[in-house]
């Protein structure tokens, strides 16, 4: 979609899918990041429990599954 937009312009069409990527993303934290604190990737983790307000005895357990539904994604 992002390539018939932008009529060959591989940068126009580059850009149009990031900023599609992104406010999926945006979305996605704004719907869910009361439920689950929007932990979609282990930085996200890391750092709230590097900033103290995330458990650091929770922190392996989230990573884990995180990395878990990324590889279950991929499949």
């Amino acid at each position: 979609m992002g390539e018939r937009l932008a009529s060959g312009n591989v940068a126009v069409a580059l850009l149009a899918n990031s900023i599609a990527t992104g406010a999926v993303l945006i979305a996605l934290i704004l719907a869910f990041g009361e439920v689950s604190g929007a932990h979609i990737n282990p930085v996200v983790t890391l750092s709230n429990a590097a900033r103290h307000s995330f458990p650091w005895r929770e922190t392996p357990t989230y990573i884990a599954a995180q990395v878990i539904g990324a590889f279950s994604g991929i499949a």
